[in-house]
């Protein structure tokens, strides 16, 4: 856990710098003499920032307080000018005058434990030093939840029903309590917005209300932007302490149930977290097909009260449910992944699958790009393909890279042939393929995913189900070729 400062490159706001370096090292144990010892480290390295190194006053001042063993580390983060860290002044003090621009790291060093220069590149530099204290009070873990509340709350009765708008707040203080700010739905930490999207069913809701009338648990459809018939299936949230309530099982039920008896949709799709495997197992045996993989989505949510794979970044299975059966629909695709695709698919029998190939018809291909600049990831999304779609690609891959995204998924329409030439040169553009998604009733999609900048571990994705591990091994196998060619 990380404190944080973020103020001005001014010597006036040294004494802001100096209280709050100080006030942590308080709250963390240090002593009267440890604290004086921070205020008197914290203006040696604010002074020099500001005076040597002179930063644009435009940047703020950010400063980072991180707690180690017995101790803190403090980061004092600027954008002046670079440092030449082999060649740092040094103080001599049988020559004091001759060598005063060493006096600041000279007192630095006395004050601290140890201090240091990091080089960030484009992104500065961070003077770092660490103090550590006699008396050091770390920070104190949340306390689990008690097995017994666990246990009572088990056999509590639970009212099971659809949301009502007014149950809103209710459902945003469920979120927050099982995710805390890490869901990446935001309309659910909004009540007026999630009211809104109740009352209009683009979301619809199934919860369990305990006696208070609070809700415990909350499924839910949120209906897709792009067809009014297909619904993402999800939101699974459930207090901490009712987590063994058997409501869970009677709400995800009502769920499928509606889906099977609503006239106003056919068909649902669930995102299924890869860093633990219990939501996968409770949809997978719900009968949702598993159709494609992506991967490295975003930084991974915190589930409150549950321990998860550190993976870091989060990859999702994408799966399917339609009780009524789908519409009739072919699939183009390349001849390389056919096989994989049509043991997925097995049980949808109105799909049939084509590798025929054809050039488009058109010269002008047309693109969407989302664009999650805080996930680092991008869907970029061939709307219509001419002949010049690749000239086009290379150009939004090369844009984003620049951009600083990792995660790049590809969609490309799959109800139209595509070019001879195209699985050839998507390898060379390193993208590989991972599946397909449903958009309409009569447009699917196949996925490819683009890794850059990172290594990835598919042994962190963790999956149940035999044929979403085939696609895992499959994907991996594309991968590593592609990394071998590098």
């Amino acid at each position: 856990m990380i404190t944080h400062l973020s103020t001005y490159h001014d010597l006036r706001s040294i004494g802001i710098i100096r209280a709050f370096v100080a006030e942590t090292g308080r709250f963390f144990g240090a002593n009267d003499t440890e604290l004086q010892q921070l205020e008197l480290a914290a203006e040696e390295a604010a002074a020099f920032i500001i005076t040597a190194l002179q930063p644009d006053k435009e940047e703020q001042f950010e400063i980072d307080a991180q707690p180690i063993a017995n101790g803190l580390c403090f980061f004092f983060r600027n954008k002046g000018m670079p440092v030449d860290e082999d060649n740092l002044p040094i103080y001599d003090s049988q020559n004091p005058e001759d060598s005063l621009e060493g006096l600041p790291f000279h007192l630095l060093e006395s004050l601290t434990d140890t201090i240091r220069f990091h080089n960030e590149g484009n992104a500065g530099w961070v003077l770092i030093f660490e103090k550590r204290f006699i008396n050091f009070i770390p920070l104190q873990a949340s306390s689990p939840v008690d097995a017994a509340v666990i246990a009572a709350h088990a056999k509590e009765k639970l009212a099971v029903t659809i949301a009502a708008p007014a149950d809103a707040y209710e459902i945003v203080k469920l979120t927050y309590l099982t995710y805390r700010y890490s869901y990446v739905k935001s309309t659910f930490y909004y009540r007026k917005e999630l009211e809104e999207a109740i009352i209009s069913e683009r979301i619809i809701a199934f919860v369990a209300k305990n006696a208070n009338g609070e809700i415990a648990i909350n499924c839910a459809y949120f209906r897709s932007p792009h067809c009014d018939v297909i619904a993402e299936a999800g939101m699974l949230m459930a207090r901490p302490e009712y987590r063994k309530n058997r409501a869970l099982l009677r709400v995800s039920k009502m769920q499928k149930q509606y889906l099977k008896d609503a006239v106003g949709l056919q068909v649902s799709y669930a995102q299924l977290v890869t860093t633990h495997t219990k939501s996968q197992r409770l949809t997978l045996a719900f009968q949702f097909i598993p159709t494609a993989l992506k991967l490295s989505l975003h930084d991974q949510v915190e589930f409150v009260g549950i321990e998860t794979n550190k993976t870091h970044r989060e990859s999702l299975l994408y799966a399917i449910l339609a009780p009524n059966g789908l519409d009739h629909v072919t699939i183009y695709l390349p001849e390389p992944h056919l096989a994989i695709t049509e043991m997925l698919c097995e049980r949808f029998e109105n799909i049939t699958f084509s590798t025929k190939l054809a050039e488009p018809d058109v010269e002008t291909t047309e693109f969407t790009i989302e664009h999650h600049e805080k996930e680092r990831y991008a869907i970029v999304t061939i709307d219509s393909m001419g002949r010049d779609w690749l000239q086009k690609l290379r150009h939004h891959l090369k844009k984003l890279s620049e951009d600083g995204i990792i995660t790049i998924n590809l969609h490309i329409p799959a109800d139209r042939p595509l070019p001879g030439d195209f699985e050839e040169n998507t390898r060379k553009l390193r993208l590989f393929y991972s599946g397909i998604v449903i958009k309409t009733m009569q447009r699917w999609e196949l996925v490819y995913t683009l890794l850059q900048g990172q290594h990835f571990d598919f042994d962190t994705v963790l999956l149940s189900d035999e044929k979403a591990l085939a696609l895992r091994e499959y994907m991996r196998a594309q991968y590593n070729t592609l990394v071998e060619q590098l």
